[in-house]
């Protein structure tokens, strides 16, 4: 196998290579930002701007004023020309470059001496271990070259540089002038500077560089922390940025969805409306032509009489020709006075809904009379102003009738004339929930009645129950299925099915599948049952009769295990499952195979103390609830952490052991030691809590299609 290239030449390569023309540095020069480039590179970098005019440094972007646009009045970078040097050797020492004695006439070089900093041959070796002048001097053959590296190669600083008046060593620094002098400069030109050598003068240097090095070295770990929270922001603007495109795509497809059905319901009726209208046409044409046929024969017939008859003839005939003739007028004048019915106009029924009924579509209209849509609020439900449907009609008068779907209860509504034609039928709803709207004219229910009404209130009017369903051991977790059959977990026991009405009607049994203790429960989109048992660390899948299909898990940590498994939900094909003593949340597929794990045990984000429920909105975002870290965390379907809800406490907005989630237009959260159901907007803001008083230790929450909120208590599931 090829070896790789050697990282430390690597580091040399790139340390020696200049960033303007990426090639090794000719005559590098250094900027005052402490950047330095080629000296033709900073020439022609500065070119390009007018003369006297700074330009950015390449690197920081600091403005760089070329003093007399002379790239020679710069400092020179000598250290680098130090580094041009090792890393020459170091390339000699890898066989990069052709190694040959650099101390005799050129043999070829085996060895480097440390002393004489040169690379020199076998013959030359010798010399060094005889000769007393060599003595002393360290050899390192050219394989521990490689394996030493950089310290192998290093040498002493190179000898002052020589002063160009006097040509003698630079051995003083003048600090008036800044500058190294030599002694005769001391002498001529710098007799009253202060001056020092450059070695008596050099520690105090470096120990005045590193004093200013400090409080730069100080603020690393602050500029760390900045950018890591610049990072973060980024990231929860980019989470952001997607849950909005999500929110805005669901928003405008469900629209379009909507759109597309009233399209064809009302393409559909339009269509079957003319389509009869079309039929009765036909036979009446087909009528109407057979009397324009009949008419003008019977014409035909009289004329070719009257043309070819005798007069004997034609007096004998009269009567009889008279007659067929004025009954044949009395029958066609009166299909030309009275047609068909269906030239007559059919009352046209036109149905519309104010902005108080917010959309009336494919019969469903949803009413929110508490809470417009903007968020303004309006009057309470029993002091809602009056909801308004307008009728159009062409003749007859209205008659409708709202009958509540949930207790049964009719009102009759009275049609009042606007103006020629058009009624307003007027309400105000008693009962939340779903309703039937009648509307019928001369007792014929006009296209479409009766229509669907959902009366709902906002979450501020959850106050007292509205009733409970009893007789269970310790409920825990609740969800509904595809016909709104609500599905409870029995702790103790088995798992519960009941109607709307609160009435078991099925279960799935204990003794037959050998529960431990089940807590969590989701269906799916084919109504199949997922039930977390906590006793035996493991998942069950059924199917709506109660047969089970598929079991998940073994106690311990690993891709496979669960630990005390507690709530679970089913999104598309993946199914989500808090596991509770493993502080993660384990993905598995709806076949109860494994995919991955989210999160680990700890108080950051993505990171859980007992998660012990989870719910999946209709945006794809993730709730958890966190139950030692008394909070609510929403991630993205990947694990991505978005944001946090609530915290530690007991005054409102708090959570304080957080159990049940469920996720609808808000999220309902079982506040557990607080005895109370929290309720939250989406992002996060705290709008209201119920059942304090009503519920003891809430667990379970679920909300059905018509808003109402099942909340676990002791031996009971309360509805508000």
């Amino acid at each position: 196998m090829a070896e790789g290239p050697d990282p430390v030449v690597a580091d040399l390569e790139q340390e020696v290579t200049c960033g303007i023309c990426h090639d090794r540095y000719q005559e590098p020069k250094l900027l005052p930002c402490c950047h330095y480039y080629c000296k033709q590179c900073i020439l022609t970098l500065s070119s390009r701007y007018r003369p006297n005019q700074p330009f950015p440094c390449p690197d920081c972007r600091e403005p760089t004023l070329l003093p007399d646009n002379n790239p020679d009045r710069l400092p020179t970078a000598f250290f680098i020309n130090r580094m041009k040097a090792l890393h020459s050797r170091m390339e000699k020492a890898h066989g990069k470059l052709e190694t040959t004695c650099e101390m005799c006439s050129g043999g070829k070089a085996t060895a480097f001496c440390r002393q004489c900093v040169q690379f020199i041959c076998e013959k030359c070796v010798e010399s060094h271990q005889r000769m007393k002048v060599f003595a002393g001097h360290a050899i390192s053959t050219l394989d521990e070259l490689k394996q030493g590296g950089v310290k192998e190669l290093t040498f002493e600083s190179p000898p002052p540089p020589k002063c160009e008046d006097h040509d003698e060593p630079k051995k003083i620094f003048c600090f008036d002038c800044d500058k190294l002098i030599c002694r005769d400069c001391v002498v001529f030109d710098h007799r009253d500077h202060k001056s020092e050598f450059v070695k008596k003068a050099a520690p105090a240097t470096r120990k005045k560089l590193t004093e200013h090095l400090s409080p730069l070295k100080n603020l690393l770990p602050d500029l760390s922390t900045a950018v890591n929270q610049v990072k973060r922001t980024k990231q929860k603007i980019q989470a952001q940025k997607e849950l909005t495109e999500r929110q805005v795509n669901a928003n405008f497809q469900e629209l379009h969805d909507i759109l597309d059905r009233c399209k064809v319901r009302v393409l559909r009726e339009s269509s079957a409306l003319a389509d009869s209208k079309m039929e009765k046409l036909t036979v009446q044409e087909k009528g109407l032509d057979l009397s324009l046929g009949t008419a003008q024969s019977l014409i035909d017939f009289v004329e070719r009489t009257l043309e070819n008859a005798s007069d004997e003839e034609l007096i004998t005939m009269q009567e009889q020709v008279v007659s067929r003739i004025d009954a044949e007028v009395v029958k066609r004048e009166k299909e030309v006075t009275n047609p068909d019915p269906v030239d007559k106009d059919d009352f046209g029924v036109e149905v519309f809904v104010c902005e108080d009924l917010k959309k009336l579509c494919e019969n469903n209209v949803v009413v929110y009379p508490c809470v417009r849509g903007d968020g303004v609020k309006m009057a309470e439900v029993d002091k809602c102003v009056s909801l308004n449907v307008y009728i159009s009609l062409k003749q007859g008068k209205p008659q409708a009738v709202l009958k509540s779907l949930v207790d049964q209860s009719t009102q009759q509504l009275q049609a009042v004339p606007v103006r020629g034609g058009v009624y307003s039928v007027e309400y105000t709803p008693r009962v939340r929930g779903r309703h039937h709207l009648l509307i019928s004219v001369d007792d014929q229910p006009i296209p479409g009645s009766p229509f669907s009404v959902f009366i709902k209130i906002p979450p501020t009017k959850l106050d007292k129950p509205v009733r409970e369903i009893g007789g269970i051991k310790n409920p825990k977790y609740m969800a509904f299925n595809s016909s709104e059959e609500l599905i409870v977990t029995d702790y103790l026991g088995d798992v519960l099915v009941f109607d709307k009405k609160g009435e078991q009607i099925r279960s799935i049994s204990k003794s037959k599948h050998g529960f431990g203790s089940i807590c969590g429960v989701a269906v799916d989109k084919e109504d199949n049952i997922y039930v977390c048992d906590t006793g035996k660390h493991c998942v069950y899948k059924f199917n709506k009769k109660g047969d089970i299909l598929k079991k998940f898990g073994t106690e311990g940590s690993g891709l496979k295990n669960l630990n005390s498994p507690r709530g679970i939900a089913v999104a598309g094909d993946q199914v989500f499952v808090c596991d509770d003593q493993n502080h993660r949340v384990q993905v598995l597929t709806t076949e109860l195979e494994p995919v991955k794990q989210i999160g680990s045990e700890g108080t950051g984000n993505e990171q859980f103390k007992r998660p012990e429920d989870v719910a999946v909105d209709n945006e794809q975002m993730v709730y958890v609830t966190d139950y030692d870290n008394h909070r609510v965390q929403v991630l993205t379907m990947d694990g991505r952490f978005v944001r946090s809800i609530g915290k530690k406490g007991s005054e409102q907005g708090d959570l304080y052991h957080p159990l049940g989630v469920c996720v609808t237009g808000f999220v309902y959260v079982a506040d557990y030691d607080n005895k109370r159901v929290s309720v939250f907007t989406k992002d996060g803001q705290f709008v209201t809590s119920f059942g304090n008083g009503h519920i003891t230790n809430p667990i379970g929450v679920a909300v059905d299609s018509d808003g109402f909120v099942y909340v676990r208590s002791i031996e009971s599931v309360v509805i508000f």
